[in-house]
């Protein structure tokens, strides 16, 4: 299960996942999350369904977001979309395949540390392994006036407890240099 921040900036990521790099038998869904998670295609075979699905997650109509020459700023519900993915597992994936949640995230979730064990208690009913991959963005200078390109902060906190899940459950965190291919592969071993 893909499970994608949606928030500015996170869409070239998103355009790197490719359901051709998934094996024939693999099923894939997509939730999507910023304040909240919607499921944009429950678990499927169909690679066209998923290639739909991440074209929707990865496109960004906004108009005035943010502060005016500042960064926007976002918090998310990461806990939220990782119990999200859970329960579309026990929804429609038998429990004797293997389940891998792979979340893309940024920005920060405040709330997770006080929702960490819950977290834990999902992966673990759900019989899901957590990867997760850091994604670096950065956003282009609201006006010409301020040259240079201003950097998100690198969401340390979250990747931290994110780093706690994916160990717990036999996962890993990606902060940089991540290939789908490799955490597809490392998603197969038992």
């Amino acid at each position: 299960m893909f499970v994608l921040e949606t928030s500015p900036g996170t869409e070239q990521t998103i355009g790197l996942i490719r359901p051709r790099d998934l094996k024939e038998s693999d099923r894939a869904g997509v939730i999507g999350f910023m304040r909240s998670a919607q499921v944009l295609q429950p678990l499927t075979e169909s690679r066209e369904e998923l290639a739909t699905s991440l074209r929707r997650a990865g496109t960004r109509i906004t108009v005035g977001v943010g502060r005016p020459g500042g960064l926007i700023d976002s918090t998310v519900d990461l806990a939220g979309a990782i119990r999200q993915a859970c329960s579309e597992f026990d929804r429609s994936d038998p429990a004797e395949r293997k389940r891998v949640i792979i979340v893309f995230f940024t920005s920060e979730d405040p709330a997770l540390s006080a929702r960490l064990d819950a977290s834990k208690l999902s992966l673990r009913a759900a019989k899901a392994r957590l990867f997760a991959v850091v994604i670096q963005r950065v956003a282009a200078p609201e006006f010409p006036a301020r040259p240079g390109i201003n950097s998100y902060p690198f969401p340390a906190i979250t990747a931290q407890f994110l780093s706690q899940l994916a160990t717990d459950s036999g996962g890993r965190i990606f902060k940089r240099n991540w290939d789908l291919k490799e955490i597809l592969t490392a998603a197969r071993k038992p």
